[in-house]
């Protein structure tokens, strides 16, 4: 038998101080409990919420993956094993999605149905039975005050029976509402013990049926083969990585310590001296190009390139080169010029075509380099 506190129905009636002192110890406990109730609906409502946000992002992870086919990566082939993997990924999300979407049935039935129930039902009907019961005492004390304020005179005899049905009929509602309510707040106390653990133990029911689902889905033989040689593909993927990453470090060393001539237009003095190159088929880099304009003089940095004896030019964002010069025509000449007051210039003139392009250099190096190419 549970030690379960009660308020005493006999003593609705006589609402004694010492009856109204222990109906207000009830009455608080109600309170505190109507408190701690809706802290743990929303607590409940936060895990509810929380899991169909997991479904949904479960779902949405999944169709991610099934887009990454339709995105035509310009470096992935069709027949990609990436693609089938992502594919097969996808295909076990639905599975969990599926189970994930079971569990948040199952809150919403055996844990949020109960939980919203007892404040709805039980916790909402205390407080309105409040409201009665003090509309019913008040309106009791005002009988009796009318009915205890009659004079002693008989003369008004029609006065007094009414005042003394009314105070019986108001005595009555009385207390038909104080047992009503006395018995609500002794139901609350039992009730209690139910309707706190009701959402806890169907939120733990929930998630081992959810395990159990789980293990049995996902476990599968298939499934931990394809993830171990997923795993073993990764961890592949990563022993190549650090050794593309070594060979990568130690190229880029080397192309530093090979460039450091490079990085300087003109050497410094202390730099051992490197002479032009005039055994070059083919050459290529950035010069600027002199555009005479009416009243200003514009120099455009372009990337000029010698190929199957053609010069070229080529933007920075073009995606193929135009040509400039045919090299192999007679009348084709490349010498320093002084046009304009500017180091390393050049110029590239044919005459058959009478055509002149004036060029800068960074330096005389790179000038004669490209005067060796033309006269090849």
């Amino acid at each position: 038998m549970l030690d379960i506190e009660k308020l005493h129905l006999e003593d609705a009636l006589e609402d004694s101080p010492q009856t109204r002192h222990l109906l207000s110890v009830f009455e608080k406990d109600a309170m505190m409990l109507k408190k701690y109730s809706m802290g743990l609906h929303n607590c409940c409502q936060r895990a509810m919420k929380a899991q169909k946000e997991l479904c949904a992002a479960t779902q949405a992870l999944a169709q991610h993956l099934r887009i990454y086919e339709m995105q035509k990566f310009p470096l992935e082939s069709e027949d990609s094993i990436l693609i089938t993997t992502m594919k097969q990924f996808a295909s076990y999300l639905d599975d969990v999605s599926s189970i994930q979407q079971v569990l948040s049935a199952q809150y919403a039935e055996t844990m949020m149905y109960p939980m919203s129930k007892f404040l709805q039902a039980d916790l909402e009907e205390i407080a309105t039975m409040y409201e009665m019961f003090q509309i019913a005492s008040h309106d009791h004390d005002s009988a009796l005050s009318k009915y205890m304020k009659l004079p002693k005179k008989k003369d008004n005899e029609k006065i007094r029976n009414e005042a003394n049905a009314e105070l019986y009929a108001m005595r009555k509602k009385f207390h038909q509402t104080a047992l009503h309510y006395y018995s609500s707040l002794n139901a609350l106390q039992y009730k209690r013990k139910c309707f706190l653990l009701e959402p806890v133990l169907g939120y733990m029911h929930a998630q081992r049926s959810f395990f159990q689902m789980g293990q049995d889905a996902v476990c599968k033989s298939e499934i931990e083969d394809f993830l171990g040689n997923i795993n073993a593909s990764i961890q592949g993927v990563h022993t190549e990585l650090q050794l593309d990453t070594q060979k990568t470090v130690g190229l880029i060393e080397t192309l530093e310590q090979q460039s450091a001539h490079k990085y300087h237009a003109e050497p410094p003095v202390d730099m051992p001296y490197i002479p032009p190159n005039t055994h070059l088929s083919q050459k290529g880099g950035y010069l600027l190009l002199r555009n005479k304009q009416l009243l200003q003089t514009k120099w455009e940095r372009c990337f000029f390139f010698t190929q199957a004896g053609n010069l070229m030019v080529q933007a920075k964002k073009e995606l193929g080169g135009s040509l400039v010069l045919d090299l192999n025509e007679e009348g084709i000449t490349a010498e320093p010029t002084e046009l304009d007051d500017r180091r390393f210039l050049f110029q590239v003139a044919s005459s058959k075509m009478k055509k002149c392009f004036v060029l800068q250099a960074e330096n005389e190096r790179e000038r004669d380099e490209v005067g060796t190419i033309v006269y090849l």
